[in-house]
């Protein structure tokens, strides 16, 4: 199974929080895809949406365009596509550009996911799955929805 199918196996059986008056009382955060594939964002989109706690205030297509767009969109979380070959040091990048963003580089395959913070580190999400992204964008803790 690839790592696409493997996203949208497990969209289909994660739970999130529906209630309103849950919702109301949490802070939103808004989150912007830099170079995630057009079926993957389409995946990720719905986790967004279905979370609650985040919103999606832009997509840009090419990394070319970071400098520019990103400190205007000022986000709170980045989510970042790495093509064949690309490593995950564009979240070094993003962070001089963002330093209070969380930024979240996937590799190509939909396998490994790499969290950087502002303390210019990263973390490597070895399980990574639908609610271990929400836990990593939102913290520990995401809603669920029975």
């Amino acid at each position: 199974m690839d790592g696409t199918s493997r996203l949208l196996l497990l969209h289909c059986r994660i739970r999130i929080a529906s209630g309103q008056k849950e919702r109301s009382r949490l802070v939103e955060r808004r989150i912007v895809f830099v170079a995630i594939p057009p079926l993957l964002s389409e995946i990720l989109s719905e986790v967004v949406r279905d979370g609650g706690r985040l919103k999606l205030v832009a997509q840009i297509s090419e990394s070319d365009a970071l400098t520019e767009r990103l400190p205007r969109l000022a986000p709170d979380v980045v989510l970042v596509g790495l093509r064949a070959g690309e490593t995950d040091e564009i979240g070094t990048l993003v962070l001089k550009l963002v330093p209070s963003a969380k930024v979240l580089v996937l590799s190509n395959d939909g396998r490994d996911a790499y969290l950087h913070e502002v303390r210019l580190h990263r973390t490597v999400l070895r399980d990574f799955s639908l609610p271990s992204l929400l836990a990593a964008l939102v913290g520990p803790g995401a809603p669920t929805r029975d």
